[in-house]
């Protein structure tokens, strides 16, 4: 389990450090379809599993609330789907809604999961 975390911290810092550098040029640090066409795909796969490695954290973490449901909706999702699979949908996404390029990925990525989570009243503002 530690080495789990090191490895996950440390692929965080590369994607960090990837995403300074790519968009030192650009407002704010969220990639989106414009900055996912130009990535190879080997980035895009340490991209995914950055999110999969933070959201298995989080939820082995034993969280709760909304940011809890999304983390363990996608470490779900990721148990049937590759991760080819999951950069083919954001691909696929991004070239069905060319109007949608500013979206970020990471959006993209968790929309199906944040679907699956219900918001209690008292947690919304």
């Amino acid at each position: 389990m530690k080495f789990r975390v090191i490895a996950g911290a440390s692929l965080l810092v590369l994607l960090c450090a990837l995403a300074t550098a790519a968009l030192a040029a650009d407002k704010g640090y969220l990639w989106n379809g414009t900055h996912w066409k130009d990535l190879s795909h080997e980035i895009k796969v340490a991209y995914v599993k950055g999110i999969g490695n933070m959201a298995d954290f989080e939820n082995a973490a034993g969280g709760s609330g909304m940011a809890a449901c999304i983390s363990k909706g996608f470490v779900d999702e990721l148990k049937t789907k590759s991760i080819g699979q999951v950069i083919a949908e954001v691909e696929k996404f991004y070239k069905e809604n060319p109007k949608k390029m500013d979206m970020p990925v990471i959006a993209v990525i968790l929309q199906r999961c944040t679907k699956l989570c219900r918001v209690p009243a008292a947690e919304k503002k």
